[in-house]
C-alpha cells in the first residue's frame, strides 16, 4: 500500500491565510464603494482649524473627536470650537462659514434643488459668520436656526450669535428677513418676520421674546454696535472676507490671527517685516517666579503697528493669540493671563510678543518667561477647592424637565471639579475649576428617547473623589413631523 505524503505545516496554515486575505479584500472593496456613494453635494464641504482646537461629532457617533484641517463634512455632523479656537467651513470652494471660540453648530440637512444647494445649520451656541456673497456655479442658500430665530439667505454676509442671555443677527452686506419663533404648546411657532438691513443688528432677549409671545412688536433693530465692530471676531472676519486665507495650504498662518496646532512643516514661512521689537514695560523683570494666579503684561509698540500678537508655550503646549483689545495705531498694549483662562499654568510659561504691519508681516519678538508657583508645581494643578455635587439650573433655558423638542440643553453648576462625566461621557468643553457645565441631549445622537430619560452627572475632583446627581428628562415626542415653514411670512409651526 503506497504511503500518503506527510503534510507540511504550511498546508495547514495556507487555507486560513487565504481566508484572511479574502476578508481584507472584501473590506477594502466595501470602503472604496462607500466612498463613491457620498452624495455629490456633500463632497465639497471642508473644515479647517484657523486657530486653537476644534472637535467634531460625526453623524451617528457617540463621542466628540479632535478635528483636523481638511476634514470633509457630511450631513448630520456637529462641529464645536474650544476656548481660544476658531474654525472655517468652506462650501464648494467659494462660500464660507467661520466659527468663533466656544461655538457649536450642526449641519442638520444638505440638499440640492434645481441647481441650488441648501445648507440647514443649527447654531447651538456661540457666534458664526457666513459669507456667501459670490456669483458661483454652485449657488448656496443658507438656513440658520437658533433657539428663537430662523434665517434664510442667498448672497449675503452676516453674523449670528446665540448665548444664554440673548440671540443676535448682524447684517454686513445685503438684506435679511428673519422669522421670530416663540414657544407655544410645546412647539416653536413663527409669530413675526423682521427685515434687517445692511449695517443693522437685531438683538433678542427674554424681555422682547416675551413681548413677541404676547403678539406685540418690540423694537429689536438698531445699528451694529461699536462694541461688536471693535471685537476680534469682527476684525478677523472682515480681514478674511477681503483676502481669504487658503487654509488647505497654510492650515492657519498670520492671516488667521493664530496658528493651528496641526499645521504641517510645509506651512509658508512669512518674512520678518520692518517693525521694531515691542517693549515689555510691566512686569519689569522678564524672567521671574510668581505665586499670583493672574496678572497683566503691558508694553509699548510702534505707531505703525496694525495688530499685536503673542506666541505662548503654556503647560508644554503652543498657543497663539491676537491681542483683541489692541487698536491699530496705538503705542500701548496689554495682555491678561490667568490660570482660570488657561493661558497660564503651574511651571514655566513663555510669551513672545510681536507686531504685524499693514501687510501682516511680523516684526521681531520680545520674550518674557513667567514661572507660576515652581517648576515642581507643573505636575500638579491648583487646589480647586471643596467638591460639590453638580446641580441642574435649566433645561433649554427653563425650569421644566418636560420637553417636546428633540434637543435639550441642560445647564448646571458645580464647584471644585476637575471634570464632569455624564452617563460615562466626559464633557470636553468643561475645564478644571469651571463653575458651570452644559450637556446636550439630542435625539439624533441617540442620547434622548421618547419618554423618560435618566442621566447620571458625576463631578470628579483632582484626587479622584466623586459626587453625583441624577437628571431626568421627559421627552414628549410629537406623533407627526411638523411641516417646514414656507418662505412666505405666514404663521406656522417650525422645527426647533
Amino acid at each position: 500500500m503506497p504511503r500518503m505524503p506527510r503534510k507540511r505545516p504550511i498546508d495547514y496554515i495556507l487555507p486560513f491565510l487565504i481566508m484572511i486575505c479574502a476578508g481584507v479584500i472584501v473590506v477594502l472593496a466595501y470602503q472604496l464603494w462607500s466612498s463613491l456613494q457620498i452624495p455629490e453635494n456633500e463632497k465639497d464641504i471642508y473644515m479647517y482649524t484657523a486657530q486653537g482646537n476644534a472637535r467634531i461629532l460625526p453623524w451617528g457617533a457617540g463621542e466628540w473627536e479632535k478635528a483636523y484641517n481638511g476634514t470633509r463634512l457630511l450631513q448630520g455632523d456637529s462641529i464645536k470650537t474650544q476656548k481660544g479656537g476658531r474654525t472655517v467651513l468652506e462650501f464648494f470652494e467659494d462660500h464660507y462659514l467661520r466659527m468663533d471660540e466656544k461655538s457649536e453648530i450642526t449641519l442638520s440637512e444638505i440638499k440640492e434643488n434645481g441647481g441650488v444647494y441648501e445648507i440647514d445649520i443649527i447654531l447651538m451656541e456661540g457666534k458664526i459668520w457666513i459669507n456667501d456673497d459670490e456669483a458661483s456655479e454652485n449657488p448656496v442658500k443658507f438656513v440658520v436656526k437658533t433657539n428663537n430665530t430662523l434665517v434664510r439667505t442667498v448672497s449675503t454676509i452676516y453674523e449670528v450669535e446665540q448665548t444664554d442671555a440673548a440671540q443676535a443677527i448682524r447684517v454686513i452686506k445685503g438684506n435679511i428677513v428673519a422669522d421670530i419663533l416663540v414657544d407655544e404648546d410645546g412647539q416653536k411657532k413663527k409669530v413675526e418676520s423682521i427685515s434687517i438691513g445692511v449695517g443693522q443688528e437685531a438683538i433678542l432677549n427674554d424681555k422682547n421674546l416675551k413681548e413677541y409671545a404676547e403678539r406685540k412688536s418690540p423694537s429689536v433693530i438698531d445699528a451694529i454696535s461699536d462694541e461688536f465692530k471693535n471685537s476680534g471676531f469682527y476684525k478677523w472676519n472682515m480681514a478674511e472676507d477681503a483676502d481669504p486665507t487658503d487654509y488647505s495650504i497654510s492650515g492657519g498662518t498670520y492671516n488667521s490671527t493664530l496658528f493651528d496646532d496641526a499645521a504641517t512643516e510645509d506651512v509658508e514661512i512669512i518674512e520678518e517685516g520692518d517693525l521694531p521689537k515691542p517693549v515689555i514695560t510691566v512686569p519689569s523683570t522678564l524672567d521671574f517666579t510668581t505665586p499670583e494666579s493672574s496678572l497683566t503684561i503691558r508694553g509699548t509698540t510702534s505707531s505703525e503697528t496694525k495688530k499685536m500678537m503673542v506666541d505662548a508655550v503654556v503647560g508644554g503646549k503652543s498657543q497663539s493669540y491676537e491681542l483683541n483689545l489692541y487698536v491699530p495705531g496705538n503705542t500701548e498694549w496689554s495682555f491678561a493671563i490667568s490660570h482660570a483662562q488657561g493661558n497660564m499654568r503651574p511651571g514655566k510659561n513663555t510669551y513672545s510678543f510681536y507686531a504685524l504691519d499693514e501687510n501682516d508681516k511680523p516684526g521681531a519678538k520680545s520674550d518674557i518667561v513667567i514661572t507660576y508657583g515652581s517648576e515642581e508645581d507643573a505636575e500638579t494643578d491648583l487646589d480647586l477647592g471643596p467638591l460639590t455635587a453638580p446641580e441642574v439650573e435649566t433645561y433649554n433655558g427653563g425650569s421644566s424637565n418636560e420637553v417636546d423638542v428633540d434637543t435639550v440643553k441642560v445647564s448646571g453648576s458645580v464647584s471644585g471639579a476637575e471634570k464632569i462625566v455624564v452617563n460615562g461621557y466626559t464633557l470636553t468643553a468643561f475645564e478644571p475649576g469651571d463653575t458651570v457645565w452644559t450637556y446636550y441631549a439630542k435625539e439624533s445622537l441617540g442620547n434622548l428617547d421618547a419618554g423618560e430619560n435618566t442621566y447620571t452627572v458625576v463631578a470628579v475632583a483632582a484626587d479622584g473623589t466623586e459626587k453625583s446627581t441624577t437628571v431626568t428628562i421627559i421627552y414628549n415626542k410629537p406623533e407627526t413631523a411638523e411641516e417646514p415653514v414656507s418662505d412666505e411670512p405666514a404663521t406656522g409651526d417650525v422645527e426647533a
